[in-house]
């Protein structure tokens, strides 16, 4: 799947509540390659991040959805009218990993889980719990949302022995297998 233009992710941006303003920019990372970040002026104090983030992985393929959402005040443009690039605030794009889109529904609830819980816009298979930030109490609200889901309590050494996606995909294979024995 082609990931979506600048233009695109800028018209699902604009469609998104409570967003006044925004840009996109595509940035290139030595060890991820080219990302898309988007910048957005909030439209009030009602601004909530968590739902121009769902609103972004819904209507976003999910290597199109912005590696980094960065709130700032005003969108700086150029005489030409065009975004200037080079005053807007650096991500933090520490741990990012190439995106690797999950391909079964249970892999695509604990994206969305991880990206909720550790605030980030999108999660890949690969994305480390630790290195994006993951913290015990960011663990066991991880554990508790994907236990009930699964049907299978997950526990925070669970998490931590299986800090990405595809780790803990595996690691509940074995431990639905195990139940149903």
């Amino acid at each position: 799947m082609a990931v979506a233009a600048l233009q695109d992710v800028r018209d699902v941006l604009a469609a998104c509540p409570g967003v006044v303003d925004s840009a996109v920019v595509s940035q290139v990372r030595d060890s991820v390659g080219p990302v898309h970040v988007a910048y957005v002026v909030p439209g009030g104090p009602g601004f909530d991040l968590g739902v121009l983030y769902g609103c972004l992985r819904e209507a976003l393929p999910g290597a199109a959805v912005p590696a980094a959402v960065v709130v700032v005040d005003a969108i700086a443009v150029g005489a030409d009218g065009a975004v200037s690039a080079g005053v807007l605030p650096v991500p933090d794009l520490r741990g990012l990993r190439p995106y690797r889109s999950p391909v079964s529904a249970r892999q695509e609830m604990l994206c969305t889980v991880f990206a909720e819980v550790l605030a980030r816009p999108r999660w890949g298979l690969d994305d480390d719990f630790f290195v994006m930030g993951g913290e015990s109490i960011d663990a066991m609200l991880i554990a508790s949302r994907i236990g009930p889901a699964v049907g299978v309590e997950i526990s925070i050494n669970e998490i931590f022995d299986a800090p990405t996606v595809a780790e803990l995909d595996r690691l509940l294979d074995t431990l639905t297998t195990e139940v149903r024995r």
